[in-house]
């Protein structure tokens, strides 16, 4: 990266909360960018395994959709106006949601460490990240298909979670499995739009692999609520 970008990333805070991170033994390298997206982007690090580096930043293009996301959570009424605020609330949202979905037994990165606008996981690739779903030939879409569904009904039932941008960029095959990420906006039961993110998430899913099969979404829907 250039020196501008080197700047707008790692400002201050930034470098502090990733400095404190370091201290805290959570990683012990910190390598070069993976992936570059509206909202972060990724960093390999290492300590005894492969982490990736989540730096969010500040100054978002999305800030007004991460601002919706926020807002509608009950678990993050409090939070304040200001940009930093806001992204240091999606932080440690994004981390919360990682910890309840992977402690439900949900395929996702596992989370490990957050600081300021810096959140540490699992790598979910060796060396590169594991391929989008979409860009993966499957053998098995149906498997592949009921093993989605079956993340997002332990996410709705267990974790009381609902993704909320489930797609085919936001699914990751590695090793046969797909993996859920990018688990930021996911809200909790209680926001007054969650079943209708609910209801988007599986029309979406049912959209991608209706190259292979068709799905009623109401159907699905019902399945994940337990119905």
């Amino acid at each position: 990266m250039d020196k501008k970008v080197l700047e707008k990333v790692f400002d201050k805070p930034t470098l502090m909360g990733i400095h404190s991170l370091f201290n805290k033994g959570i990683f012990r390298e910190f390598g070069s960018p993976v992936a570059d997206g509206k909202e972060a982007r990724v960093f390999t690090a290492r300590n005894d395994e492969d982490l990736a580096v989540k730096v969010y930043k500040v100054e978002a293009s999305a800030f007004e959709t991460i601002n919706e996301y926020i807002r509608g959570d009950p678990r993050f009424w409090h939070v304040g106006k200001s940009r930093r605020a806001v992204i240091g609330a999606w932080v440690r949202k994004e981390f919360g949601n990682l910890k309840r979905l992977y402690e439900a037994g949900v395929s996702c990165p596992k989370p490990l460490a957050f600081a300021s606008n810096v959140l540490v996981m699992k790598f979910i690739g060796k060396g590169v990240p594991a391929p989008q779903i979409k860009d993966v030939e499957l053998e098995n879409p149906e498997e592949v298909f009921e093993a989605v569904v079956g993340d997002l009904k332990k996410a709705y039932t267990l974790a009381k979670l609902v993704h909320a941008d489930v797609s085919e960029y936001n699914i990751l095959m590695w090793e046969g499995r797909p993996v859920l990420i990018d688990v930021g906006q996911a809200v909790d039961l209680r926001h007054p739009r969650a079943d209708e993110f609910l209801e988007r998430d599986v029309k979406n899913l049912c959209r991608f692999f209706s190259r292979w099969f068709k799905k009623s979404p109401g159907a699905v829907v019902e399945n994940i609520r337990g119905g």
